[in-house]
């Protein structure tokens, strides 16, 4: 069988060939790696936010200093708007007192909920009519 040889101008399409699929994985590995950066910078953004805020909740002239901050860095109303307790005092005082109250809420809810199944059916909980099943 005779080995055919190719032209010069089949290599060089070869080649060229071979070029545009490199550079169509390389585009396609640095959109992968921006996406990965992306994702780390979000997570990154979450996790000093959390510590931030949880901060703010036990240290008032780190507060002070938060607030200060927040009100030069974030001029957009947009913005503002989704964080008006970390911009005010009275702002945050009002959202604890909101918070604390939805605990107390959420808290005497699970205990009802708690004594309910603790009680069962037959026991005086709300499905029960007041005798012994039959």
């Amino acid at each position: 069988m005779a080995h055919v040889r190719k032209t010069t101008e089949e290599l060089i399409a070869d080649e060229e060939k071979k070029s545009e699929q490199v550079k169509a994985r390389m585009a396609e590995l640095k959109a992968r790696q921006r996406v990965e950066e992306r994702k780390r910078d979000n997570h990154r953004k979450i996790v000093v936010g959390a510590a931030v805020i949880a901060h703010i909740k036990i240290d008032p002239r780190y507060r002070k200093a938060t607030q200060e901050a927040l009100n030069k860095a974030v001029p957009d109303p947009k913005h503002r708007a989704v964080i008006p307790d970390l911009l005010d005092e009275k702002a945050f005082l009002e959202a604890m007192k909101a918070a604390a109250k939805k605990a107390a809420i959420e808290a005497k809810e699970a205990k009802e909920a708690a004594e309910v199944a603790q009680s069962g059916p037959g026991k005086g909980g709300p499905d029960s009519q007041g005798s012994p099943p039959a």
